[in-house]
């Protein structure tokens, strides 16, 4: 057999510690300890909020009309995706964890996670202030009290985060054309929480998809929508809603998004015609500075 020379023994310890190291210069290139340890302390803090919140749902609940019943299953649903995002990202979790239809492992970078993340604190932010100001109208104020405060948290944690301009190109650079991507499961796991499994919406919170101006009109708006999002006031088949709906460019692909929107564009009366990723594409590149969520004023005036 042959012998191992013991400098080599000597010199392992010291091997493990650069390996060691040069993995937290990688994790701190995006956020340094100080950093990450205050996200974690609010996002902490938060679950403490969060835990409030379910024991008064769980003592409230025969008292919620079906609607609000139905809004918070999905907004369970939310949390816990927006916890595994953000567990991936600091770390919390192995690698390679599946979230929803991303592999969230080898390969995607920590400015592409922290995108990720941040689009779900924004989407916890808004479906928070919803839940908020429907409780707010019945009278339940604990229940609106505590969806506010859940609502400015995520909203806190949203600056915490590192500022980047870096896309989500990094993960589709060998992506399927939509035609092969099931848009229907795709809008499933991405978008049913806040506008229905049929894209039917929620009356006076989430509007309808199907068969609106948003959607089934101008290619690049719908487009525009997902890549930055979308907040103030709109009108969707004459019914006004308010709220913010979050960005999707770090979560959903080039071929992913364009699958979204022909399966939404085919449930249409209309006869729209397909998305390409060209299309997709395109959009993104005339806006690739834009960091700030559409308003309805906006995409109109274009």
């Amino acid at each position: 057999m042959t012998r191992v020379p013991k400098r080599v023994f000597l010199l392992f310890p010291i091997i493990v510690l650069l390996l060691l190291t040069s993995c937290r210069m990688k994790r701190s290139s995006y956020m340094n300890e100080e950093q990450r340890q205050h996200l974690n302390n609010s996002y902490d803090s938060l679950q403490g909020s969060w835990e409030t919140l379910m024991s008064e749902y769980k003592t409230g609940r025969d008292t919620l009309p079906p609607k609000l019943k139905t809004m918070y299953g999905r907004m369970q649903q939310m949390h816990k995706q927006m916890g595994t995002t953000h567990n991936q990202m600091m770390g919390r979790q192995r690698r390679g964890h599946m979230q929803g239809n991303k592999m969230m492992g080898k390969g995607m970078g920590m400015h592409r996670r922290g995108q990720m993340t941040g689009e779900w604190y924004q989407q916890m932010m808004s479906m928070h202030q919803q839940m908020a100001d429907m409780h707010e109208r019945m009278g339940q104020q604990s229940m609106a009290r505590t969806n506010r405060r859940l609502s400015r948290g995520y909203g806190r944690m949203m600056q915490k985060l590192p500022a980047t301009n870096q896309t989500s190109d990094e993960a589709s650079k060998e992506e399927e054309q939509p035609s092969r991507i099931n848009g229907e499961q795709l809008f499933v796991q991405n978008c049913a929480s806040c506008h229905g499994n049929k894209a039917e919406g929620y009356s006076n919170v989430f509007p309808p998809l199907v068969n609106t101006e948003w959607v089934s009109g101008d290619k690049s708006v719908p487009i525009r929508i997902l890549l930055n999002g979308m907040q103030g006031e709109i009108e969707v088949n004459g019914q006004s809603y308010q709220g913010v709906m979050p960005s999707f460019k770090a979560r959903l692909s080039t071929a992913e998004m364009a699958a979204i929107l022909n399966y939404l564009r085919s449930l249409s009366e209309s006869s729209s015609p397909q998305i390409t990723m060209d299309d997709v594409a395109s959009v993104k590149q005339n806006y690739k500075d834009r960091n700030q969520p559409w308003t309805a004023a906006e995409l109109k005036a274009d």
